[in-house]
C-alpha cells in the first residue's frame, strides 16, 4: 500500500484472515472499508471476501458488526452460516445459534459436519449436554456422519460435567460407529475411568494409547497418571509420570495428588519440593493438593502451616484453599473450627462459593446449632450465591435436624427446581418431627408433580403409615414398590415394615417378615423388633431380638446390658439361647452425656454429675416430688432394662440439662439437648411433665429419634 499497490480480492481475503487470527480489529476495519470502496462486497463472486470480514469481526468479539455484515450479504454459502453460528456460540447466544441453524436449512443450505460440530462442541463445553446429544441425533438424521471431533467434544463434555458413565458410553458408541479415536479422545476417556475408578477399563485404554502412539503425549500421560493414582496403583502412576518426556504443571500436580490421596504425604511433599528445580512453578492447585493431603490424613498442623506460608511464596490463596480447610475440619469433627475459618474467610473478603456452603452446612445439622444454620443461610443471600438444588437440599436437611421445621419448609417452598432429593429432604424432615400425615401429603404431591419416588421416599412413607397405624396402606406400598416404582425392597424397607407391624402390636407378623425375607437381617431390623417387643411387653421376642443383636455386635456394651436385663426378666421360662455377658462394671463403664445451648454457650452434662447450684438442686428435688405420682406410671406396659435405672449411675444427664435450661434461660421458650444414648422411660415422662408445667418446648435428639416435647406430649407418641 505504501508503494501505491492496492490489494485485490485474493489478498484482502488473506490479510483479513491474518487480522482474525491476530484479533487486530483496527486493521480489519480498514480492510473492510477498502473492500467496500473497491466494490468487493456486493457480487456473487465476493462471498469469500464477505466471509473473511465476517470471521474477522467474530474473532475480535464484535458480534454486532458481524451480524450487520451477515445481513447485508446478498449470497451466503455454508462458510457464511458456519461463521455466524460460531460467533453466536462464542458469545453464548445459544438460542440465536439454533435459530440460525433452522434458518439456513429453510434457505436451502444443508449444515455440514463443521456446522454440527460447532454447535455440539459449544453446548458440550457449556455443560448443556442433553441439548448436545439431541443435536447429535439431528445430525445423524440429516445423513451427516459424526467424526472424531464430534465424539471427542461429547466425551470431553461429559467428563468435565462429572458424568463419567455417559462419557464412556459415548466413547463406546464412537467405536461401534467405526470412528477411530485420537489422542484427545483417549485422554478424555481415561479421565472418565479415573473419576469412576475403573482400573480395568483404564488399562485397556492405556493399551490403545500405546497402539496409536499417543501414550507419551503429555495429555494422555497426565490422564494415565491421574487414573492409576485414583485407582490406588501408585507405582504404575509414578512409572507413567517418569515416562512423560516433557512434564507440565498438570503432570506434577497429578502425581503429587496421587501420593497425597494414597496417604504418602512424605512422598508427595518430596515431589512438591522438587518441582521448581525442574523449572515448574508451583501454582495454587499444587499448594491446595498438599494442604488437602495433609488434612485428609489427619496432619492438621502441617496443613495449616502450608496454608499460612503459601502467600510468602507468591501464591495467592483462592476460595478452594479455604474450602479445603473448612471441609477437612468438618471431616475431622472440628465443627467450631470450621465455622471460625469460614468467618475468617469472609473477614479477608474472600467470597464463599457453593462448595464452601455445602462443606460447612452438614457440621451444624444438629439441635444446638440452629442459629449457626441461620447465619450460613444469611451468608448465602448476602453473597448472592445462587440457591441451586444442592444448597437448598442441604439447608432443608440442616434446618430440620436443628429443630426448625418451619425453616426447612420455607426453603422448600421457595425452591424452584425440586428434584427427588428435594422431596425426600422435606419428607424425611416431617418424619423426623413426628408429622406422618404431612409425609403422606408430600408423597402424593410429589407424584402429582411427576417426580418419581425412590428408595428413601418409600422407606419414609412406610414408616409414616406405621406411625399413623395404617398397616394395610403401608403394606400395599411395600408389596407393590417393585412394580409401581421400579424399586426392589432392601433392608431399609424391611426394617420399616417391621416397625409398621410392630407399632400396631402385630409382633408375630413382624418376626415372620424377618424370618422369611430373602436378605440377611442386619442390626437395624433386630433393633426395630426389639423396640416393638419392648413397647408391647413381649419378653420372649425382645430377648430373641437382643440376642441376635449381640451376635452381630458382640462388643457393644449397651446391647450387653439389654441382653443381661432381659435374661433376668425371662429367667428360665423361655427357650432362648443364653448369651455370655461381661460384668456389669464393664458394661456400664461408658458414661452417658448430653449437651445443650444456653445463651450461645454450649454446656456438657454427664450422667451422675451434680447440679451446679444449691437452688437448682432444691428445685429438681421439689419437681421430682411433685411429679412423683405421674412418674410412677412411666413405662407402664413396657419392659424396663437395667440401663435405664438411675440408682446405678446417678441422675440422668438430660434431667440435669433440662433443669439448668429452665432456670438459666427463662426468656427462651425452647430447650435443645443432644444426647449420646437412648432416652429412658423415666426421663421421657419427666420431659413431658416439665414441658406442660413450665410451658416450654423441649427438643431432645438421641441416636434414634428427635423428641419434641410440648404441652405434655412428645412427637414420638411414646414409641421409640
Amino acid at each position: 500500500i505504501g508503494e501505491g499497490v492496492l490489494p485485490d480480492r485474493f489478498l484482502i481475503t488473506r490479510i483479513l484472515q491474518a487480522c482474525a487470527y491476530a484479533e487486530d480489529q483496527r486493521l480489519g476495519s480498514v480492510l473492510h472499508s477498502m473492500a467496500i470502496r473497491r466494490g468487493f462486497m456486493g457480487r456473487v463472486k465476493d462471498v469469500p471476501v464477505g466471509n473473511s470480514v465476517l470471521v474477522m469481526y467474530v474473532k475480535c468479539g464484535e458480534l454486532g458488526r458481524a451480524r450487520a455484515v451477515f445481513d447485508k450479504m446478498r449470497r451466503r454459502d455454508l462458510g457464511t452460516w458456519n461463521s455466524m453460528i460460531f460467533g453466536c456460540c462464542r458469545s453464548c447466544q445459544w438460542e440465536e445459534a439454533r435459530r440460525l441453524l433452522d434458518e439456513m436449512r429453510r434457505e436451502g443450505t444443508e449444515p455440514g459436519v463443521v456446522t454440527w460440530n460447532t454447535l455440539i462442541s459449544s453446548y458440550a463445553r457449556s455443560g448443556d449436554l442433553d441439548v448436545a446429544v439431541d443435536l447429535l441425533g439431528q445430525m445423524e438424521e440429516c445423513g451427516v456422519e459424526p467424526d472424531v471431533v464430534t465424539w471427542t467434544s461429547l466425551v470431553s463434555g461429559f467428563v468435565h460435567s462429572d458424568r463419567g458413565d455417559e462419557a464412556l458410553q459415548c466413547f463406546i458408541r464412537m467405536r461401534v460407529a467405526g470412528v477411530e479415536p485420537n489422542g484427545m479422545t483417549i485422554a478424555c476417556a481415561i479421565s472418565a475411568c479415573a473419576s469412576l475408578k475403573l482400573l480395568r477399563q483404564g488399562s485397556q485404554l492405556h493399551c490403545h494409547a500405546i497402539k496409536i502412539g499417543t501414550v507419551n503425549n503429555v495429555l494422555s500421560g497426565n490422564s494415565l497418571v491421574d487414573m492409576y493414582a485414583k485407582c490406588g496403583e501408585i507405582v504404575a502412576a509414578y512409572r507413567i509420570f517418569n515416562e512423560i518426556p516433557e512434564k507440565d504443571i498438570f503432570s506434577w500436580n497429578s502425581m503429587v495428588a496421587g501420593y497425597a490421596q494414597a496417604g504418602y504425604c512424605g512422598k508427595a511433599y518430596e515431589l512438591f519440593c522438587k518441582m521448581e528445580s525442574y523449572g515448574i512453578q508451583r501454582n495454587v492447585i499444587t499448594w491446595n493438593t498438599m494442604i488437602s493431603g495433609y488434612i485428609r490424613n489427619g496432619d492438621d498442623e502441617r496443613a495449616f502451616e502450608l496454608f499460612q506460608t503459601m502467600e510468602s511464596y507468591g501464591v495467592k490463596k483462592d476460595t478452594a484453599s479455604w474450602n479445603i480447610l473448612i471441609a477437612g475440619s468438618v471431616h475431622n469433627g472440628y465443627f467450631d473450627r470450621a465455622l471460625r475459618i469460614f468467618r475468617q474467610m469472609q473477614s479477608v473478603l474472600i467470597k464463599p462459593d457453593y462448595i464452601t456452603i455445602l462443606s460447612i452446612i452438614p457440621a451444624f445439622a444438629n439441635l444446638v446449632a440452629a442459629w449457626k444454620v441461620r447465619e450460613i443461610h444469611a451468608c448465602i443471600f448476602h453473597h448472592n450465591l445462587e440457591m441451586d438444588g444442592k444448597i437448598a437440599n442441604a439447608l432443608i436437611n440442616a434446618y430440620s435436624k436443628s429443630g426448625d421445621l418451619a425453616g426447612a419448609c420455607a426453603v422448600f417452598d421457595r425452591h424452584s427446581s425440586r428434584n427427588t432429593i428435594s422431596w425426600n429432604c422435606i419428607i424425611v424432615a416431617h418424619l423426623l418431627h413426628g408429622s406422618p400425615t404431612k409425609v403422606v401429603d408430600y408423597f402424593f404431591k410429589m407424584k402429582q408433580q411427576g417426580v418419581l419416588p425412590d428408595h428413601t421416599t418409600l422407606t419414609a412413607v412406610i414408616r409414616a403409615y406405621g406411625m399413623e397405624g395404617m398397616v394395610s396402606e403401608g403394606r400395599e406400598i411395600f408389596l407393590n414398590m417393585d412394580k409401581d416404582y421400579n424399586v426392589t425392597p432392601d433392608l431399609d424397607h424391611y426394617a420399616a415394615m417391621v416397625d409398621l407391624l410392630g407399632r400396631s402390636g402385630r409382633l408375630q407378623e413382624a418376626y415372620a417378615i424377618i424370618d422369611e425375607m430373602p436378605l440377611a437381617p442386619n442390626l437395624t431390623l433386630w433393633e426395630s423388633l426389639l423396640t416393638s417387643a419392648r413397647m408391647h411387653g413381649n419378653v420372649r421376642l425382645a430377648l430373641l431380638a437382643a440376642t441376635e443383636m449381640s451376635m452381630i455386635e458382640p462388643n457393644d456394651p449397651r446391647i450387653q446390658v439389654v441382653v443381661s436385663s432381659l435374661q433376668d426378666l425371662a429367667g428360665q421360662s423361655f427357650d432362648v439361647p443364653k448369651v455370655t455377658v461381661h460384668s456389669k462394671e464393664r458394661m456400664l463403664g461408658g458414661v452417658e452425656s448430653c449437651s445443650t445451648e444456653i445463651r450461645n454457650m454450649v454446656y456438657l452434662f454427664s450422667t451422675g454429675d451434680k447440679v451446679a447450684s444449691e437452688h437448682e438442686a432444691a428445685e429438681l428435688k421439689l419437681m421430682m416430688i411433685e411429679m412423683g405420682p405421674s412418674m410412677l406410671s412411666a413405662g407402664n406396659g413396657t419392659l424396663e432394662v437395667e440401663e435405664e435405672k438411675e440408682e446405678l449411675a446417678g441422675i440422668h444427664c438430660e434431667k440435669l440439662a433440662i433443669i439448668v435450661g429452665i432456670f438459666n434461660s427463662p426468656h427462651f421458650r425452647s430447650i435443645r439437648i443432644i444426647k449420646t444414648a437412648r432416652m429412658c422411660n423415666h426421663c421421657h415422662t419427666f420431659a413431658k411433665l416439665v414441658s406442660e408445667k413450665y410451658g416450654r418446648q423441649i427438643l431432645i435428639k438421641d441416636p434414634k429419634y428427635l423428641h419434641k416435647f410440648e404441652n405434655g406430649n412428645c412427637s414420638c407418641e411414646d414409641y421409640w
